[in-house]
Formats: structure tokens, sequence, C-alpha cells
């Protein structure tokens, strides 16, 4: 699969109707890639993809970055809204397990499924995948920070470390959903893991 062209939306179509075939279109991303497969999976709503994006690789990478714009939405939301730094970095692992068991098979690519079907080719397209990467630890580290200036992480701990630690878990939720792992486990997973990264008790 080669994804050489850009992506950039022409005029016309429904936003709304593009972005649910692009999710429609990641349930076949990276085991079907034939213009057929890609049609059956968008539905009718494949032509209005190919008057918005054109050739089916501005298709393939346009439901990527659809995919990798709305977890980091939410992720980026969850940490904003959340009271303390633990319900924070809770929160943002448990939904992700849960967004996991409701969206496309594969729409976990912003934090892992570049390297499962993003071509190593397109260094454009995972280099927008590692900036997103990027801004969400830099978020998670930022409400850590808040949390040591409040008092419910102590002085001496070590933000960067810790906030790089959360995204390596959440990269590694995904591939055990991918494999199979039952929600339950994953769920007692993410509590022992938050609650011996000290927070404290308000």
């Amino acid at each position: 699969m080669t994804i050489k062209t850009a992506t950039r939306p022409q005029q016309g179509g429904d936003a709304a109707d593009r972005s649910a075939a692009l999710r429609d279109v990641m349930e076949v991303l990276s085991e079907k890639t034939s213009i057929a497969d890609l049609r059956n999976g968008a539905g009718r709503r494949y032509a209005a993809l190919q008057k918005a994006f054109g050739a089916r690789e501005n298709i393939l990478r346009a439901a990527i970055r659809s995919c990798a714009e709305t977890e980091a939405s939410l992720a980026h939301e969850i940490l904003r809204v959340s009271p303390t730094g633990r319900e924070a970095v809770l929160a943002m692992l448990e939904e992700n397990v849960r967004l996991r068991r409701h969206s496309p098979r594969y729409c976990g690519c912003l934090f892992s499924a570049d390297t499962l079907i993003v071509p190593v080719e397109e260094s454009d397209l995972h280099e927008f995948l590692v900036e997103k990467r990027r801004a969400l630890m830099k978020h998670i580290r930022a409400r850590l920070v808040q949390s040591v200036t409040e008092g419910e992480l102590p002085t001496r701990v070590n933000c960067e470390a810790l906030a790089n630690l959360c995204l390596t878990l959440l990269s590694g939720l995904n591939v055990r959903i991918l494999d199979g792992a039952p929600p339950g486990l994953l769920f007692r997973s993410i509590e022992i893991f938050v609650y011996n990264l000290g927070f404290r008790a308000h």
C-alpha cells in the first residue's frame, strides 16, 4: 500500500457523512485495501469520499488522520476537565479501552497502529502521528506538573518521565486490545498502575 498524494479536501460533500465513512474505511484498512473493499466498507458514502479526497490513497490517509485527530481531542479534553491528576490519568487510560471497544478495530493509530498500517515510506504521515503523540505527552506532563503544584504529587517526581510512562502504557493498551485481552483485565491493570504513581488523596 503506497500513499503519496495530498489529502486536502475539495469543496462539496457533507463533513459529518465523510467522517462516518472514514470510520468505516478504518474497519477494513489493515486487512483489505482494494478499491472494492474500501467501496464496500464505506457503502453509499464512498462517492462523497472520492469527491472530497480523490484517489484511494488519499482516502486511506484521510481515514488515519481523522482517527488521530479524534483520539487526540478526546484525550486532551479528559486531561483538561478532570478535577485531579489521578482522575485525569485514570480516565484517559480507561476511556481509551472503552473507545477501542466501540470504534473501528484499527483506529488506535495515534498511539500505536501507525507501525501496523502506515507504510514505512510514508514519512510525513508517520511524523504527523509522532507530533500528535508529542503533543499529548506535553498535555499529560502539564497535568502532572499541576498535580505537583497542588500537592497531589510529591515535588521529587520527574513529570517528564512519568508522562512518558503514561503514554507508553496507553500505546501498550492498544496492542493488548488487538490481542483480545479482556477489558476487565485491562481496567484492573490500569488501576494498579495509577495507584502506584504516588498520587495523594486530597
